[in-house]
């Protein structure tokens, strides 16, 4: 691996003239070092910043080697590839002259310019008169080369970071596939040519328990998902669907397609936290995305797993390999890129059954390196931008120099293909209306491949349930009647509910694999879930026959029976939980089958690795949370004993370092838990499991030492770069003051400890630049991601109010207008809502830093700096400029 020092290498490229304005203030970016693969070499070829073109967050290669680039706030524009050793200049940099931009995806396609615009629409514009979200197709009908004719092929309701992304064309080259994550609403003309089922719901047992700081809390089943059209934007297929939020996707050699999807980090460590993960979007997939604590294990059959799980990140751009001029090792893998850490991975795909795992390497990083979108160039190179969130951006081009290519003939695997290959003809019938369809997907039901049973069950619930539910109930095979009871579940009539659950009574959980036994629980769950409670009968023998087992030497299989005994009512249930609570708490055990980030995994990054670590050893044992959580739904079966056992175990996960926004999840949990307790007896536990208040943080803070005064743009310059950070001689406890004192740590998260409200910004000084880190401090409504931007409602009495939405339902809104104090809430009756828009203002107040010296600025700044670590070079006289 070759490190280039970026400022270096402009030498070689060229001289860029930077002036002092914000939009062409690069003069202060902090240099970038990249970690480079042997053998290639990386040219910095334009800044679109510089010269007031935003940051590009979207590339396309269009024909004669014409590149498209869009601003993530602005236009399209284009420019021809340079030669080898050149870079481009502002004036062969144009536009075009479309009234349309701010897209996620661009895709050079069939003659013409598809663009994914993720835009707000105006209600009060006409939708002829702007182009909000949506899937468009830009032509050139005059073949003068320039592109003048725009259709919208769909539109699309949803918008910002979670909304419309990107395209890749099909195999053929004949589709093109849409990516957009779980705040895009799926188009109701979609739902009749859906290969998943339409009728997906959140399928939980229990109420599910929403983020404490109300994101994507009115975000329903089934989250992110993709979707294929025709070049005309007709004939609209649901292929894949159950992401939280994946930006792009890719095809392999194989024809298999793939994305990578986000994790949401403010989980981490939580029993339904799941990593940054690449999954293989097969025909007809759901990939188990809900909102809150209600996203499915992946070990739950009726979604599919990873092929792989990465660490914590922020996901943007997939490519396949193949298309590259690079070694033939890369050709069936794919490159990924994750903003947050600024790195590039090369994900190489074995085969495993009709699926595959990925083994990951590291091909390329840098620091500060915020990676937006990368394609592969006519020329064989990749290109990749830098940016999003109004940073300072680049265009880069990467080319491979060394002689030996390898073979380009990729090995082939024949079973793993023969596989692929039955599962496709499975698939075909998804679509496809045949009387082979049943006899095929009963056949397969009982596969030993995971993503071929998933297939075949797809299949069935297709099917009128007439046409197939006799070969359930006379079926002998246990695999099958797993598999075809999560469809009858699913599609059958809730009458059919006593026969499902004596055709599964019959199974002995301890006769059964590991597989089939979760299998087994989940055909349960789902048969309570969809067909409502059992009959008194069932209930009693369900119970009894499940209790047997409880608790079991599985973690995985008592979490499943945990619920479902809760659920049933079952003797003794709450007493065996209450004993699993301890037990997990005192063996601190991490949640089984949620794979959070392994020792293995962090070391593979010694710069975040250990920051990534020190998360997590800071959370409380997530598997005891998953038995605090549930026990809060439990009615009956209580002692004195068993609470006082209960609300203690609250005592000490309040006062554990997992965060302010973590404490006050938990003080939801604990609150509906306090529900059940009889009215007389609830002051003394009240006592007992300790109560949390945001607003007791803001008295234990330190105050500023001052004076302070109102600082300008120009005063935070000439502290910072007037010698102060050259020469700096603070200490980090100096730092850490001044970072509680400015009231950063009630809405930020500083390694593991803070509030959620505002991003976590332990790796803030590895993607932004010095100045971009100071002006989102001095002028935080510049920019605002809509991750955490209030809502602004108007009323229909004339008034406004903002704050972030904690929940939502037919008739209210609950409203958090406070940042410092997440339980302050106030209720908006829905019908007095005029409209609803992302607030301009931030919700980070401006002028904090008014209340400190200019010592104390200088001291958080360098402390932002460090990431909050002690051992930082910033604290040792190594000050980086």
């Amino acid at each position: 691996m070759t490190k280039i020092n970026a400022a270096a290498y402009i030498l070689l490229v060229g001289c860029l003239i930077l002036s002092c304005t914000k939009e062409t203030s690069v003069s202060t970016e902090k240099e970038i070092e990249f970690n480079l693969p042997d053998n290639f070499v990386l040219e910095d070829l334009y800044r679109p910043s510089i010269h007031g073109q935003g940051s590009w967050v979207a590339l396309a290669q269009g024909p004669n080697d014409r590149v498209y680039a869009c601003d993530q706030r602005g236009k399209i524009y284009f420019f021809q590839a340079p030669k080898e050793g050149n870079v481009i200049s502002a004036s062969e940099v144009d536009s075009v002259d479309l009234k349309i931009g701010e897209a996620h995806g661009l895709l050079w396609a069939h003659n013409s310019l598809y663009v994914s615009v993720n835009k707000k629409w105006d209600d009060e514009v006409p939708d002829e008169e702007e182009n909000g979200s949506g899937v468009y197709r830009l032509t050139d009908t005059d073949n003068d080369g320039e592109l003048d004719t725009l259709d919208m092929l769909l539109k699309l309701e949803g918008q910002g970071e979670h909304g419309p992304h990107s395209f890749v064309p099909s195999p053929d080259g004949k589709d093109i596939y849409f990516i957009a994550g779980n705040h895009t609403l799926i188009p109701e003309s979609l739902l009749e040519n859906s290969r998943l089922p339409a009728n997906w719901d959140e399928d939980n047992l229990f109420p599910p328990y929403l983020d404490a700081r109300g994101h994507a809390n009115d975000i329903k089943a089934p989250g992110g998902w993709i979707a294929k059209f025709n070049a005309e934007g007709t004939d609209w297929e649901v292929i894949s669907a159950g992401y939280r939020n994946p930006f792009d996707i890719a095809f392999n050699q194989d024809g298999e397609l793939f994305t990578y999807d986000a994790d949401m980090e403010w989980d981490i460590g939580m029993p339904w936290y799941r990593p940054t993960r690449i999954n293989h979007a097969t025909s007809g997939s759901e990939y188990g995305w809900r909102t809150g604590s209600g996203k499915w294990p992946a070990y739950y059959p009726d979604n599919l797993p990873a092929v792989h799980n990465l660490e914590q990140g922020s996901p943007t751009a997939v490519l396949s390999g193949a298309k590259l001029n690079f070694p033939a090792t890369y050709k069936n893998g794919l490159l990924v890129m994750d903003w947050s850490f600024g790195t590039v991975y090369f994900i190489d795909l074995k085969p495993k059954g009709s699926s595959y795992i990925g083994e990951r390497e590291e091909f390329l990083s840098g620091t500060p390196l915020p990676l937006t979108d990368m394609i592969a160039g006519s020329d064989g190179h990749l290109y990749f931008a830098t940016g999003g969130r109004g940073l300072n951006s680049h265009l880069y081009r990467l080319r491979y120099t060394g002689e030996d290519m390898g073979t380009t003939e990729a090995k082939q695997d024949t079973e793993a293909k023969v596989l692929r290959e039955l599962r496709r003809s499975i698939e075909k019938y998804h679509t496809e209306e045949s009387e082979e369809a049943i006899p095929l997907a009963w056949a397969n039901l009982g596969h030993e491949d995971r993503f071929i049973r998933y297939a075949s069950r797809i299949v069935l619930e297709h099917r009128p349930v007439d046409q197939w539910q006799n070969l359930f109930f006379n079926e002998k095979d246990v695999t099958k009647i797993l598999e075809a009871g999560i469809a009858l579940a699913r599609q059958g009539d809730k009458n059919l509910q006593g026969r499902i659950l004596d055709k599964l009574y019959q199974f002995k959980l301890e006769q059964l694999t590991n597989q089939q036994q979760i299998a087994l629980l989940r055909s349960y769950a789902l048969v309570f879930i969809r067909m409502g409670e059992p009959d008194e009968q069932h209930r009693r023998a369900t119970a009894k026959k499940l209790n047997s087992y409880f608790p079991h030497a599985n973690n995985t299989v008592n979490r499943e029976l945990a619920q479902l005994l809760l659920y049933l009512k079952a003797d003794g249930a709450t007493e065996n939980i209450v004993q699993l609570l301890e037990k997990h708490a005192r063996e601190k055990t991490i949640t089984e089958g949620v794979e959070l980030l392994s020792e293995e995994a962090t070391q593979r990054s010694e710069q975040y690795g250990p920051l990534i670590r020190e998360v997590i050893a800071k959370m409380p044992p997530s598997e005891s949370i998953y038995y605090g959580l549930l026990l809060s739904h439990a009615k009956e079966g209580w002692t004195n004993d068993l609470r006082e056992k209960y609300f203690l175990w609250f005592y000490d996960v309040l006062g554990a370092k997992g965060g302010m926004s973590f404490k006050a999840y938990m003080e939801n949990v604990r609150l509906q838990a306090m529900t059940n307790v009889p009215e007389n007896k609830r002051e003394y536990f009240q006592e007992i499991s300790g109560v949390y208040s945001p607003s007791t943080a803001v008295a234990d803070l330190p105050q500023p030492i001052g004076p302070g005064k109102e600082y300008s743009g120009r005063d935070m310059s000439q502290i910072l770069w007037g010698g102060g950070l050259q020469n700096y001689s603070g200490s980090f406890t100096d730092g850490e003051r001044a970072y509680q004192a400015a009231m950063c740590v009630l809405c930020h998260r500083m390694r593991g400890e803070g509030g959620a409200a505002g991003p976590d910004l332990t790796q803030a000084h590895t993607k932004f630049s010095d100045y971009d880190m100071l002006f989102a401090i001095y002028s935080p409504h510049d920019e605002i991601s809509d991750q955490y931007a209030n809502t602004l409602f108007h009323m229909t009495d004339g008034k406004k109010i903002a704050g972030r939405i904690k929940a939502e339902d037919d008739t209210t809104i609950t409203l958090m207008p406070n940042p410092f104090n997440e339980s302050y809430t106030v209720e908006l009756a829905t019908s007095d809502v005029e409209k609803r828009e992302l607030s301009p203002i931030s919700p980070m107040p401006p002028g904090l830093l008014n209340r400190l010296n200019e010592q104390e600025v200088l001291d958080l700044f360098a402390y932002l700096k460090s990431g909050g670590d002690e051992n930082h070079e910033i604290y040792e006289g190594k000050a980086m400029e």
